[in-house]
C-alpha cells in the first residue's frame, strides 16, 4: 500500500412465524441467531483478510464493503487502504480517507495511527494527534506507545514515558528496550541487558550501541559481531552460508579489528563466527508496525 506508507483495519427482523413459537423455543431460536450472526461476520472478515493478504484485492473489496457498511472497523480500515491506493478498484482518496476516519472513530488501532500521522503532516493541534495515538495505544499498539513516550519526554513527564516504554517492551517491541536502556537504566549491566535483549529481537540500533561499547573495552570479537548484526547481515537464514557472512563482515565491519596482526585477526574472526552462531540460535526478529498490513 505505497501511498499510505509513503504518507506515512444487525440481527434480522423476527418474522411472523417466529411469534407462534413456544417461549422455550423462542429463547433457543434467539440464542441461535445471536450466536450465528457474529460467527458469519467473523468468517467473512477472515475470508476478506485472506484475500487481502494474497493480493486478491477485488475479492477482498467485495467482502469488506458490506462489512464496512455495517460498521466493522477492520473492514473499514483495510477497505480504506484499498480505496486510497486504488488496489482492486479505482482510486478514490477522498472517500478512502473518510473511510479511514470511520475506522479510527471505531477504535481501529492502525487507522488511528495513520490518521494521527496525517494530522502530523498537516501540523494539526498536538492534542488531536495525541488523542489518536492514545486511542491506538489503548488497543495495545506499541507504535503508538512509543510516540506517546517520546511526547511525554518532550513534556518532561519522565515517569509517564518510562511506564509507556515498559508496557511496549512487555508487548515485545524491542525499540522500547533500546529507549529504556539509553534513557532510564542506571547501571552499565542494566543497559547492556536491555540492549542485548533488543538486539535479540532484531533491533539493529541496539546492536550498533553494543558494537561501540565492545570496542570501548577492546573486545574486538563482540565489536565485529555486533556490527554484523547492526548492519543487518544474515545468519538466521538457513540458506545463507558462513562464507557469505564472512565476506559481508569484512566489507562492513573490518574497522573494528583492522589493527590486529594477520594471525590475531584470523583468530578474532573465528571468535566472531562463534559469537554470531550463538547469537542467531536465539534470534527471534520482531515484525515492526506497517501501514495497511494484515497481521
Amino acid at each position: 500500500m505505497k501511498k499510505i506508507i509513503s504518507r506515512l483495519s444487525s440481527l434480522p427482523r423476527i418474522n411472523a412465524s417466529r411469534r407462534r413459537l413456544a417461549p422455550s423455543a423462542m429463547v433457543l431460536a434467539t440464542l441461535s441467531v445471536t450466536a450465528f450472526a457474529p460467527a458469519m461476520a467473523a468468517s467473512a472478515l477472515d475470508d476478506g483478510m485472506t484475500a487481502y493478504r494474497h493480493g486478491e484485492f477485488e475479492k477482498s473489496a467485495s467482502i469488506f464493503a458490506p462489512l464496512a457498511e455495517n460498521g466493522d472497523a477492520t473492514a473499514q480500515y483495510l477497505l480504506s487502504c484499498q480505496m486510497i491506493n486504488g488496489a482492486g478498484m479505482t482510486a478514490n482518496e477522498a472517500d478512502g480517507w473518510d473511510m479511514m476516519q470511520k475506522a479510527a472513530l471505531n477504535l481501529q488501532a492502525d487507522a488511528s495511527i495513520i490518521m494521527a500521522r496525517k494530522l502530523e503532516a498537516s501540523r494539526a493541534p498536538k492534542d488531536h494527534i495525541r488523542a489518536l495515538y492514545q486511542q491506538s495505544a489503548d488497543q495495545g499498539e506499541t507504535q503508538a506507545m512509543l510516540w506517546l513516550a517520546l511526547d511525554a519526554l518532550d513534556q518532561g513527564k519522565a515517569d509517564d514515558a518510562k511506564a509507556l516504554l515498559e508496557k511496549a517492551w512487555e508487548l515485545g517491541d524491542p525499540r522500547a528496550a533500546t529507549l529504556l536502556a539509553n534513557r532510564f537504566t542506571k547501571t552499565d549491566s542494566g543497559r547492556y541487558q536491555y540492549l542485548r535483549a533488543a538486539a535479540q529481537r532484531g533491533e539493529m540500533r541496539a546492536a550498533a550501541y553494543l558494537a561501540e561499547e565492545a570496542r570501548s573495552v577492546e573486545d574486538t570479537a563482540e565489536a565485529v559481531g555486533w556490527c554484523a548484526v547492526a548492519t543487518g547481515l544474515p545468519g538466521h537464514n538457513e540458506h545463507v552460508d558462513w562464507k557469505s557472512i564472512g565476506d559481508a563482515v569484512e566489507k562492513n565491519c573490518a574497522q573494528f579489528d583492522k589493527d590486529l596482526d594477520p594471525t590475531a585477526r584470523a583468530a578474532n574472526r573465528e571468535r566472531v563466527d562463534q559469537f554470531l552462531a550463538s547469537f542467531f540460535e536465539n534470534y527471534k526478529p520482531w515484525t515492526p508496525w506497517q501501514a495497511c498490513s494484515v497481521k
